[in-house]
C-alpha cells in the first residue's frame, strides 16, 4: 500500500524537477511512512517521465522503495496497492527465464507487461492503481484495479501528463490551479460524492475503475479492460441455489486466503453484521488462530454495533477491541478527515471508518472489510424498497395522498434509520421513476431539489452540457443493461457508482489517514463476476436480502447474526448536528459566508437549518452533506477557517 505520482512529458521538452516532484509527494507521505524514492527515466528530448513514490511495507519489507524494471531496462514501473496473486504470476514468470530480484508484489508488472503488452493487467488479481514507462515505445500507461479500490488522479494540460494517488499532490504542482466545477459539484449535492471521471475541479480528473489510460504520440485515451455488465446472464438458466452456495463459499474463501497474504499483522473489521462475520469466520478458519477484529461503540443504541460485534467475536474466537467513541472522539475525527479529504463526501460513516482505522493501526498494519458485500448480494434495503414501490404504485392515488400526508406529519425522532425517517424517505420518491427515485433514496438532493438549493449563477453554471444532467451519469451506466430484473440494474448501478466513488473512496482516505491497509475480500473479481451473473431471485429473496451468502456461510455464523436487521456503520449525525457541531454547522452555513461563495442559496439553507433546530423535521443527511461541503471549501480556499476549533 502506498502513494505514486508522476509528471510525464508526452512529446519531449523540460523535464519536471526532482525536488517539484519530491514535494509532491511529501503531501501524501501518511499514505506511505516507511520510504520515499524519486526517479526519472526517459531521453531529455523524448517523452519523459519524472515520478515520486511513497511506501507502506506490507510485503517483501526489506525490499525499500523503488521502482521496478524488466531485465532490459526497458520497462519501468510503480505501484499503489496489493497484486494479490504475485506469488503465482512470480513462480510462472520465472519459469519462462524472467530474472526477479525480490518478493515485492511490484515487480512482477513490468515483466507481465513485457509478456502481454496491454493486457497484461486482466491477470492481475488485486486492488491496485500503477504506472509503467515503456522507454521504447515511448508509451506511458496508467490503471485502475477493477472496483475502484485504489485511486487514481489526473491532469493532461499541453502536452505534459501528471498523475497521483490524491488530489492535493496534482495541487502542489505551481500549473494546476483551483477552478472550480460547479457540475461536478451539483452531483455532490445529488449523489453525495462527486462520480468518475470528474473531480471538484475542471482540470483534474478521475480514472474510472477497470480502465487503464495509455499516453503515446502526445496523445491520451482510455480503455476500458474490465466490465461487471458483461458478466450479467439475462433470462438465462442459472445454477441451482445448492450449487451457488458452495461456489461462493468457495470463492469467497479464495478470496479471504489471498488477502491474508501479508509480512505483517492482519485483523477484521467486525461489526457483528453477515459480510464482517463472514469474512471473519473463514479468515480465522484459513489462519488456524485467533485473529485481532476491532470495532467501533456509540452512545446511541439505535447504531450502536459494538454488543453485536463482541457476542460475535465470541463465537468466531477473534481477540477483539473496541472504542467507545462519544461526541469528543467523533468531532475530533470529523475535523482530523475534513483536513485530508480533497473531494467532499457526504457520508458520515467517514467518522466511524476513521477511528476504527486508528484503533487497528495499534496492533496491525493490514485489516479486512466487509465493503462490497452489499452491492453484489443485495444488502440494502433500498432494494427491498424498490419492490415495494410496484405495490405502493397499484394502490389508488387518493390512497397514497392520505398515506403520504399521514407519515410526512410524523413527529421526527432524529434518530439514525428512525422508521418514521424511512417512511418519509419512502413516500417522498416512491411515485418517481425507477432512477430518480432510487437516487433520490440513496442521495441527498433529489433532482427536484437542486434548483432550490444552488444559487442562480452556480445553476447556470452547472446547467446541462451536451444533452447531459445531473442523472447523465447513471443514465449512462444503465442504458447498456440488457432487460431483466430491475435488481440487476440497480446493483451495477450501485456498483459502478457508489461502492467506487463514495465507498471506497472513504475506506481509501479513513485508512489512508491513519496508514493502515484495508482489503475486501468481497471485491475479489472471480467472485463478483460470478454473483453477477447469479438470478436476482438468490440475492433478494422475499424479504430476505443476502440470500445466498447467508445460505453459503450460515453454518459459521449465528442465528443472531444471519437474522438480524441491518443497520449500516454510521453516527447519529442529526443529533450531532443538534448538539456538539451545532456551532460548526452555523459558522459553515452563515448566510454572509454562503452570499460570498456564490453556490449555495443562503435562503433555502437557513430554512433547512431552522426546521432542523426547531425540531419540525430532521434534515441531518442534507445538512450533514452542506456540512461536508463548507469544510472542504474551507480547506482548500480559506486556510482551513472552519477548522480551526
Amino acid at each position: 500500500m502506498c502513494a505514486i505520482v508522476g509528471v510525464a512529458d508526452l512529446r519531449g521538452g523540460t523535464r519536471a524537477g526532482a525536488d517539484l516532484v519530491a514535494a509532491m509527494s511529501e503531501t501524501l507521505a501518511h499514505r506511505g511512512p516507511d520510504g520515499s524514492c524519486v526517479a526519472e527515466m526517459g531521453a531529455a528530448d523524448s517523452p519523459h517521465l519524472t515520478f515520486g513514490f511513497r511506501r507502506l511495507a506490507i510485503l517483501d519489507l526489506g525490499s525499500g522503495a523503488r521502482d521496478y524494471a524488466d531485465e532490459s531496462g526497458r520497462l519501468r514501473a510503480i505501484c499503489n496497492g496489493e497484486i494479490y496473486n504475485a506469488p503465482e504470476i512470480r513462480r510462472d514468470l520465472l519459469a519462462r527465464g524472467h530474472r526477479l530480484e525480490t518478493l515485492c508484489d511490484t515487480e512482477v508488472i513490468p515483466h507481465l507487461y513485457e509478456d502481454h503488452g496491454l493486457d497484461f493487467v486482466s491477470r492481475l488479481n488485486g486492488m491496485f492503481a500503477f504506472a509503467v514507462f515503456d522507454g521504447v515505445e515511448r508509451r506511458l500507461v496508467l490503471g485502475r484495479d477493477r472496483a475502484g479500490e485504489k485511486p487514481l488522479y489526473y491532469v493532461e494540460r499541453g502536452g505534459t501528463l501528471l498523475f497521483a494517488s490524491e488530489i492535493k499532490a496534482l495541487l502542489a504542482h505551481p500549473d494546476v490551479g483551483l477552478d472550480l466545477d460547479p457540475g461536478a459539484l451539483a452531483r455532490y449535492l445529488l449523489y453525495g460524492y462527486v462520480p468518475a471521471p470528474r473531480t471538484p475541479f475542471r482540470g483534474i480528473r478521475k480514472l474510472p475503475a477497470g480502465h487503464l489510460l495509455i499516453a503515446e504520440d502526445g496523445r491520451v485515451r482510455l480503455e476500458r479492460y474490465w466490465d461487471i455488465r458483461r458478466h450479467l446472464r439475462g433470462a438465462a438458466a442459472g445454477p441451482s441455489g445448492e450449487e451457488a452456495a458452495r461456489e461462493v463459499l468457495r470463492l469467497l474463501t479464495e478470496a479471504v486466503l489471498l488477502r491474508l497474504r501479508a509480512d505483517v499483522p492482519v485483523g477484521i473489521f467486525l461489526s457483528g453484521g453477515v459480510d464482517s462475520s463472514a469474512i471473519a469466520a473463514l479468515a480465522v478458519e484459513a489462519s488456524g488462530k485467533s485473529l485481532p477484529s476491532f470495532t467501533i461503540g456509540l452512545p446511541d443504541p439505535s447504531l450502536d454495533e459494538s454488543g453485536y460485534a463482541r457476542r460475535a467475536a465470541a463465537h468466531l474466537g477473534t481477540e477483539h477491541h473496541e472504542l467507545l467513541a462519544g461526541p469528543g472522539e467523533m468531532t475530533g475525527a470529523l475535523l482530523a478527515m475534513a483536513r485530508v479529504m480533497d473531494e467532499p463526501l457526504a457520508d458520515a460513516s467517514l467518522v466511524p471508518s476513521y477511528l476504527v482505522a486508528c484503533l487497528a493501526r495499534r496492533r496491525v498494519k493490514v485489516a479486512l472489510g466487509g465493503e462490497g458485500g452489499d452491492e453484489i448480494f443485495g444488502g440494502y434495503p433500498t432494494y427491498l424498497g424498490e419492490r415495494l414501490a410496484s405495490a405502493y404504485a397499484r394502490l389508488p392515488r387518493r390512497v397514497r395522498a392520505v398515506l403520504r400526508r399521514g407519515i410526512e406529519a410524523l413527529p421526527p425522532t432524529f434518530r439514525q434509520a428512525a422508521p418514521e425517517l424511512l417512511l418519509k424517505k419512502f413516500v417522498a420518491a416512491a411515485d418517481r421513476p425507477w432512477l430518480e427515485r432510487h437516487a433520490t433514496w440513496f442521495g441527498y438532493f433529489g433532482p427536484d431539489r437542486l434548483p432550490a438549493i444552488l444559487a442562480e449563477r452556480a445553476l447556470a453554471d452547472a446547467g446541462p452540457a451536451d444533452g447531459d444532467d445531473a442523472l447523465g451519469d447513471a443514465r449512462a451506466i444503465v442504458d447498456g443493461i440488457p432487460a431483466g430484473d430491475p435488481l440487476d440494474r440497480l446493483l451495477i448501478l450501485d456498483f459502478l457508482m457508489f461502492l467506487q466513488d463514495d465507498l471506497m473512496t472513504k475506506v481509501d482516505r479513513a485508512s489512508m489517514a491513519a496508514s493502515l491497509e484495508v482489503r475486501a475480500p468481497f471485491l475479489h473479481h472471480p467472485l463478483v463476476e460470478y454473483v453477477t451473473g447469479l438470478p436476482a431471485g438468490l440475492k433478494l429473496r422475499g424479504l430476505t436480502s443476502k440470500y445466498i451468502l447467508k445460505r453459503a456461510i450460515g453454518e459459521r455464523l449465528t442465528r443472531e447474526i444471519i437474522t438480524r436487521r441491518k443497520r449500516g456503520f454510521s453516527i447519529p449525525a442529526a443529533r450531532l448536528l443538534r448538539g456538539p457541531l451545532e456551532p460548526l454547522l452555523r459558522r459553515a452555513l452563515d448566510p454572509a459566508r454562503l452570499f460570498r461563495e456564490g453556490l449555495l442559496r443562503p435562503a433555502a439553507v437557513t430554512d433547512l437549518m431552522r426546521e432542523h433546530f426547531e425540531g419540525r423535521r430532521d434534515n441531518g443527511r442534507t445538512l450533514w452533506c452542506l456540512l461536508m461541503l463548507q469544510l472542504w471549501r474551507s480547506r482548500i480556499f480559506e486556510g482551513g477557517d472552519l477548522l480551526d476549533l
